[in-house]
């Protein structure tokens, strides 16, 4: 096993329209309202001022494949039949996590308290649209530095996805990733502090199905009406 490796991401510009898409909001008929632009620009700037994005990545030993698992070294297993499919020929798996910091949640919660509920419902679909972009830009990098070594890559897949249901395996993610360097933390109930983060997975081998064109949204339950299906990542 590696060491996690820490990295800065590159704060990425975001669009008002892919805010609104975010929000699932369609103006395809009709413009959005002038006053809704102006304090959507106003909290894309804001956001942009607060979003700190790092990731933290490992990979681990696969050491074998059940129905419905997928071992890892030190005796460690994840539990998800559609992971077991997609990665069960892999010889790694690389264990993400990304974040975007606190910050803006510290906004968030200023303007709920205010009762700013405006603002906060803008920012926070921001914030949305921001982790979104820089969990793209993180994979995509630490998909290219294996590529580089001869290696495929699965697509991301992480727990609590209605093909991976359960989060108790984000205990096995964090145990390995040490994502406290990057002050990421699981709660009491296997969520993730602060909320605008990530941690997700990706098989690593010589010999992957081919799954081209495909996202872990494919799989989903819930593509059909998950707004962020529709956005940027």
């Amino acid at each position: 096993m590696r060491e996690s490796e820490i990295r800065e991401i590159p704060l990425p510009e975001i669009t008002l329209n892919e805010v609104f898409q975010t929000e699932g909001a369609d103006y395809s008929q009709r413009p959005p309202h002038p006053r809704a632009v102006k304090l959507h620009r106003q909290m894309i700037e804001e956001a942009a001022s607060l979003v700190r994005p790092a990731s933290i990545w490992v990979d681990v030993d696969v050491t074998g494949a059940g129905v419905g698992e997928l071992f890892l070294e030190d005796g460690f297993k994840f539990s998800s039949k559609l992971l077991a499919k997609i990665a069960g020929k892999a010889e790694k798996m690389l264990l993400i996590a990304i974040t975007i910091g606190t910050e803006i949640e510290d906004r968030l919660t200023r303007y709920k308290k205010a009762g700013k509920l405006s603002e906060a419902y803008a920012l926070d679909a921001c914030a949305t649209t921001y982790i979104t972009k820089v969990s793209t830009t993180a994979v995509s990098r630490v998909q290219e530095a294996y590529q580089r070594e001869g290696l495929k890559t699965t697509f991301p897949m992480g727990p609590g996805h209605s093909y991976w249901k359960g989060l108790e395996d984000m205990r096995v993610i964090f145990h390995f990733l040490r994502a406290e360097k990057i002050s990421i933390y699981l709660s009491g109930s296997n969520l993730i502090v602060p909320s605008k983060s990530v941690a997700m997975v990706m098989g690593v081998g010589r010999e992957l199905p081919d799954f081209k064109g495909k996202t872990h949204c494919n799989f989903c339950n819930l593509q059909a009406t998950c707004s962020l299906s529709q956005a940027v990542m």
